[in-house]
This record gives structure tokens, C-alpha cells and sequence, in this order.
């Protein structure tokens, strides 16, 4: 169940609203931008275990890590640079057994104030009246697109029980056993 929060105004939205409507104060991921002067200013965000719950979904068990942020404010519009640096507790893919995976990324984005729509995903319109921005959504999608496909141990690290049983070819028997009688007839063709 996704859980709602409230805009201030009465309005609501879900966690998966985009990161230019949600504007909370409680949230520990407020990038406040009003009253900065124009320039460029560091920010740095704490990932911890409240963060990694959201990330059950990607089999992220637990993890720890840190979100940097280098905003450039201009008259019209701001510039994000975003980094991440994370250590994961996940499972590995190969053998299914605990693994530490090291994530890094980064990511650019563009905020301009404005009520139009933007196709681009690193260009985001902020309503004219805004005066913060929540970065859990920017850092949520740069910690999944820095992902790789398959979590697997480094360097021979999987359980060698496992990657025995993995290696070892079926016996004869299993491969007799595994042809179907109904193919046998094809067989006898040549």
C-alpha cells in the first residue's frame, strides 16, 4: 500500500510522484533552494536503512551509503549535479548466498521554473512558487540505473559447494532419462 503524503495545502501524493510536486518538510531528503544565493552550493544526503526499504523490489536486503548533490543556481534556472556512493547487502544471483555489492553513480539534471510539461527526463519543471525540492526521488533512480543486471560474487567468491553442483554435467542416466519416448520415432529416420 502506498502511503500518502500531504502537500500542506490539502492535496496529497504517493511516494511515486515525481520529485518537482513533492515538497515536505519532514522528509530527511529537502533541498532547500530559496534564499541561496546564485552560485554553486554542496548538500549531502545520508542513505540509511529507511531509504533502502523502499529498494526491497531490486533485492536489496539492507544498505548504507551517501548522496552528494552539487546545486548551480542561475537566474532562471538550477543545475544538479548528483553523486551516489553505496554499499548493499543483497543476495547473489550464482550460488544465493549474502554478498556486499559497492554502487556508484551519477547523474545531471535541470530544474527551470514553469507550468509546462518536459519530455526530457534530465530537464524537470518546477511550479513557479516552489522554494525546495525532495531529492528521494532523483537519488531512488539513480541508485536503481546504477544497478548491474545480475548480482554476482567477484573473483570465485560464490559458496564452492554450490558452483559444484552447478558445474557438474548430468550423468548418462539423467540424460537418457531426460529424452522424451515421443521423439525416440525421430531417431530411427536415418
Amino acid at each position: 500500500m502506498l502511503k500518502e503524503r500531504s502537500l500542506g495545502n490539502s492535496k496529497k501524493c504517493s511516494n511515486f510522484t515525481p520529485a518537482f510536486f513533492i515538497m515536505l518538510k519532514s522528509s530527511p531528503y529537502i533541498l532547500q533552494f530559496s534564499g541561496l544565493k546564485l552560485g554553486n552550493h554542496s548538500f549531502e544526503f545520508l542513505l540509511e536503512a529507511s531509504f533502502f526499504d523502499s529498494c526491497e523490489s531490486f533485492g536489496i536486503q539492507k544498505g548504507s551509503g551517501i548522496a552528494k548533490a552539487v546545486l548551480e543556481k542561475k537566474e532562471t534556472m538550477m543545475l544538479l549535479s548528483l553523486t551516489l556512493n553505496a554499499t548493499l547487502d543483497v543476495l547473489c544471483d550464482r550460488c544465493n548466498e549474502n554478498m556486499s555489492l559497492d554502487v556508484d553513480g551519477h547523474m545531471e539534471l535541470i530544474y527551470k521554473f514553469g507550468i509546462e510539461e518536459s519530455l526530457d527526463e534530465s530537464l524537470v519543471i518546477l511550479p513557479p512558487d516552489s522554494y525546495q525540492i525532495d531529492m528521494f526521488q532523483p537519488v531512488y533512480e539513480l541508485l536503481v540505473v546504477s544497478l548491474p543486471s545480475r548480482f554476482i560474487h567477484p573473483n570465485d567468491g560464490c559458496n564452492p559447494e554450490v558452483l559444484k553442483f552447478l558445474n557438474t554435467p548430468p550423468t548418462s542416466q539423467e540424460k537418457k532419462n531426460e529424452l522424451d519416448p515421443r521423439w525416440s520415432a525421430l531417431n530411427k529416420l536415418n
